[in-house]
Parts: structure tokens; C-alpha cells; sequence
């Protein structure tokens, strides 16, 4: 069964709907964060049209970059010469016997069009064409590859948009190459369809658990006013230890925080931890003991001096459920600890109201 012919029943990846994965990756894209509202509201209420409407955003940028002309870049060449270019490779150039025929082999940089992102931009037309059913957007993607081919531009989905994110010569293709990775990502649960071996149903799982937590954060990011909230992703935690021995912080474990949401005007502040587990355990209906240790350690760790919002934090540990939803809370030596899960099988919007509810409930 090709991509198509998947796209046209109810599929899911771990019993969650195709079109509620790609709400998530949607989510967790830097794309959404630059979508206008208008923008928002259309991918959010139509997610199983997400394919089409980034082809939508992704055909009237490349054509407005072509119109433009592309990018260029350097990039690394080796080669033996009759005079000095770049860098001399003198061990080469040695070992070989070269200086005695007039030549040198030099390193130097070769400015082209046919750079990794340009390949990766080209690569996002492909995708497209295996998983489009509109012919008009069918027919502008094959344009864009025609064009890509006559500027001799190979493709590549190596490419990571991290590298030239903040590059300022290249700030024109920022937009470009988010819609380009969101593309890219959304071929990945078709890729993932069909899986049938224990090893790759855990890789599998292993990657839903690493989007719920991009797209919660991501979701935060865009839907938050950052005038009032400070989001801070990945942040570390030391352990309050006193009168240590000297290797202590060799063998202490690190703390990494998933989410905290800050808002210092309301005296608020919260810390996330998402899991892609059962919030229950196997053998009874009650909270899982590590994931409640681990997250009563974040919040009294880091508690200080100096610092009013730690003695007050609360902490939240978020689960994606099929078909069950709770939303319990306690509070524990001053700290308000919440128990809460996002039913991922339930109506898109009811998805995204549902965050909304919790991040509001919990200030």
C-alpha cells in the first residue's frame, strides 16, 4: 500500500489518529510559532489538510526564492592545482612529489547554489509528491523539481535547519526551511505504518514520546504571551547536597527539566515533565512512584534564597492518553503537584482546548 492509498483510511501510529500525529507535529515545528492567527486556525481545524496547506506556504516561498534566485554557499573541495588556492595540504603535497611538477593540492571553499539546504529544500518537493492528491499543487511541485534539476541541485534529507537558523546572511530562507523540515516530518508516521517487529514498535514509541514533548513546548511557545511568559526548555537542576565528599558531583545523576512555564507578574511558575507512559501502573490504579519522586524532586530542588517563585512553584506531570482523561492535583509542603492527561483519539480542537485548559487551570 503506497503513502496515498494509507492517506485515504483512518490510519493511526500507537492507536493515535494520523491527523492528531501531525497536529503534534504541527505543534512542535518552528513553523506554527511564525503562522499568523488566521494561519493557526486553519491548520488547527482542518489537520488532516496539513500536507496541503504547507505545500500550499511551501510552493509560493520556493517560487518567490527562485524569482530571487537561491542561496548560495561555500563549499569544502580538495584538489591539485598549478597555483595556490585556499589552504595548501601540505602532506599531500609532499607525499605526492607535486611541487616537483609545478603543482600544489589546496583546500578552499567553492561558492554554489547546490548547498545542503538548497538539497534539503528540494528533497521537501518530494515528499510532497508522494503524499499529495490535489493535481494543481501535484503539477507546482513537479515544476519546482524541474527547475531544482536545471540548476543541478541534488537532494538530501541530512540537512539540519539548526545550523544556518541564525545564520544573517541567509534570514530570508529561515521561513522557507521551517515549512521544508515541518514537510519533511510530516512523512514520518506514513514511514512509521505497517511496522511489525518488536524493535521497531519501540523505536517507534520511543519517537512519540520525543514529539508530545516538542509539541507541548512548542505549543507553548506560540500560544503564551511572551510579554508576560518566560518558557524555558531543558534546563538543569542541581541537588541541594551539603558537607559532600569531593567526587560527589561525579556521581550524582543530572536533573533536566522538560518544561517550565514562568510568569512573574502573576507570582507564578511552573515545572513540566511530559511522559509517554501510562500514568497508572500495571498492577494498580495509582500514580506511578518514580515519576512522582522525580517530579517532587524538581520542585523542592530548586528551591532558594532569593528566588520567592521556588518556594511557591508547582509541578505537572503530563501524560498522552487514548480514551481516558485525568486531571487530579495535591498539595505537597507547599507545592501544588498536578496529575494531567491530553486524550490524544479525541477531536483536534478539543486537543488544543484541552492544553489551554490545563496551563490555565494550573495558575
Amino acid at each position: 500500500m503506497n503513502n496515498k492509498s494509507r492517506l485515504s483510511v483512518n490510519t493511526t501510529v500507537g492507536k493515535i489518529p494520523i491527523k492528531n500525529i501531525w497536529l503534534l507535529l504541527l505543534y512542535a515545528s518552528d513553523y506554527y510559532k511564525e503562522l499568523d492567527t488566521q494561519q493557526k486556525i486553519e491548520f488547527e481545524d482542518n489537520p488532516e489538510k496539513i500536507v496541503e496547506l504547507a505545500a500550499e506556504l511551501y510552493c509560493k516561498a520556493v517560487d518567490k526564492r527562485l524569482r530571487y534566485s537561491l542561496s548560495n554557499g561555500y563549499q569544502p573541495k580538495k584538489e591539485i592545482l598549478t597555483r595556490v588556492r585556499g589552504k595548501i595540504d601540505y602532506l599531500n603535497t609532499s607525499r605526492k612529489l607535486l611541487l616537483e611538477k609545478g603543482r600544489v593540492q589546496c583546500f578552499y571553499g567553492n561558492l554554489t547554489i547546490n548547498t545542503p539546504k538548497n538539497q534539503y529544500i528540494h528533497s521537501a518537493a518530494y515528499v510532497l509528491l508522494n503524499q499529495l492528491k490535489n493535481n494543481h499543487l501535484i503539477e507546482k511541485c513537479k515544476k519546482i523539481t524541474n527547475r531544482f534539476k536545471e540548476l543541478k541541485i541534488g537532494r538530501s534529507k541530512n540537512y539540519n535547519p539548526i545550523i544556518d537558523h541564525y545564520n544573517r546572511s541567509n534570514l530570508q530562507d529561515n521561513l522557507l526551511v521551517s515549512v521544508s523540515h515541518l514537510i519533511h516530518s510530516l512523512s514520518i508516521p506514513t514511514e512509521l505504518l505497517g511496522l511489525e517487529t518488536v524493535n521497531k514498535l519501540e523505536k517507534t514509541d520511543a519517537w512519540l514520546r520525543s514529539l508530545f514533548e516538542r509539541a507541548v513546548i512548542g505549543f507553548c511557545r506560540a500560544n503564551l504571551n511572551p510579554n508576560d511568559w518566560q518558557i524555558i526548555s531543558g534546563k538543569r537542576f542541581t541537588w541541594q547536597c551539603k558537607q559532600s565528599t569531593v567526587n560527589i558531583d561525579k556521581f550524582m545523576p543530572i536533573m533536566i527539566t522538560d518544561l517550565i512555564l514562568e510568569n512573574s507578574k502573576a507570582n507564578y511558575r511552573l515545572i513540566v515533565d511530559t511522559k509517554c507512559t501510562s500514568i497508572f501502573k500495571k498492577s494498580s490504579r495509582s500514580f506511578i512512584t518514580d515519576h512522582l519522586y522525580q517530579l517532587y524532586a524538581y520542585v523542592r530542588s530548586q528551591e532558594k534564597i532569593g528566588d520567592p517563585l521556588s518556594f511557591s512553584a508547582s509541578g505537572m506531570l503530563l501524560y498522552p492518553t487514548v480514551d481516558e482523561s485525568i486531571n487530579e492535583h495535591t498539595l505537597i509542603q507547599g507545592h501544588q503537584l498536578n496529575f494531567s492527561t491530553i486524550d490524544l483519539r479525541q477531536e483536534n480542537l478539543k486537543i488544543k482546548d484541552c492544553l489551554l485548559s490545563l496551563l490555565a487551570q494550573s495558575t
